[in-house]
């Protein structure tokens, strides 16, 4: 896998990724001595989730790369255990973690990766550079504006919102929230008009929150690396159930859109 397409299935971005390898922790397998390209063994996606939740508990990388390299589960209690202390407050996290890293057989919140073929859309288009932590408010504010805009224009809209990633994580990022309509209308202020493609992707869906949206990410990352193409092109997520309406996190259904160019047939 490419820096750019590991970046995107492991939700960490290209200048993390850098670090971590100037660290001595999620090291490429092989660097091109012609052009210094990082490239990554899909294997090491799941090394990358691991690596997420530990970080997210403010474990040092020092601890993160003896779990890492251990494999063990009693050392990865150890090293939970030794640093629970400074994290007392936040103990549900802490449980969560030692119960993700341990039951290797826990179930997988997405549906199987599966090819789809998707035709033309017209959507109406909000874009903006988004921080990561304002995404949210970002998108809230975004398809209501974008909703009333198509009512104004006498619009229909005739799916779920969609919203649109670069290939490549970033601090950072491009981001387009649309609602697919009947075609396309009178726009005003930041709305815009545009025509999503015809596009060949990789398709899952991730149920319930985002808390391990990064396991669906890496699995529908790691299988386009054994069974396609990248096309290096934008994720769109489809949110089939509207996360501002649903009264349950669990209900969330996310569809992740992964665009490739082509098929092998190592995995069915």
């Amino acid at each position: 896998m490419s820096i750019g397409m590991f970046s995107r299935a492991t939700l960490l971005s290209v200048k993390q990724l850098r670090r971590y390898h100037e660290q001595g922790v999620l090291v490429p397998a092989a660097i091109d001595p012609a052009t210094g390209y990082r490239h990554y063994d899909a294997a090491r996606v799941h090394d990358a989730a691991v690596l997420t939740r530990l970080r997210d508990l403010e474990l040092p990388l020092v601890a993160v790369a003896r779990v890492l390299e251990a494999r063990d589960p009693d050392i990865t209690r150890e090293v939970l255990t030794e640093h629970e202390a400074t994290l007392r407050a936040r103990r549900a996290d802490l449980e969560r973690a030692i119960v993700a890293l341990q039951d290797a057989t826990a179930p997988v919140a997405h549906t199987p990766t599966h090819l789809r073929g998707f035709d033309a859309i017209d959507v109406l288009e909000i874009a903006a550079e988004v921080e990561h932590t304002r995404l949210p408010e970002f998108l809230d504010a975004a398809y209501t504006e974008l909703e009333a805009c198509a009512a104004a224009a006498g619009l229909t809209v005739t799916g779920p919102s969609l919203a649109e990633y670069p290939s490549q994580v970033g601090e950072v990022e491009h981001v387009s929230a649309m609602i697919p309509v009947s075609g396309p209308g009178s726009v005003t202020g930041r709305v815009s008009n545009r025509r999503l493609g015809r596009a060949l992707c990789a398709v899952a869906v991730h149920h319930g929150s985002y808390e391990r949206f990064d396991e669906t990410y890496g699995q529908l990352g790691a299988w386009v690396a054994r069974n396609a193409t990248d096309a290096r092109g934008a994720i769109i997520e489809r949110y089939l159930v509207d996360p501002c309406a649903a009264a349950d996190p669990a209900d969330l259904r996310t569809e992740i859109w992964w665009p490739v160019l082509a098929t092998a047939t190592k995995e069915k």
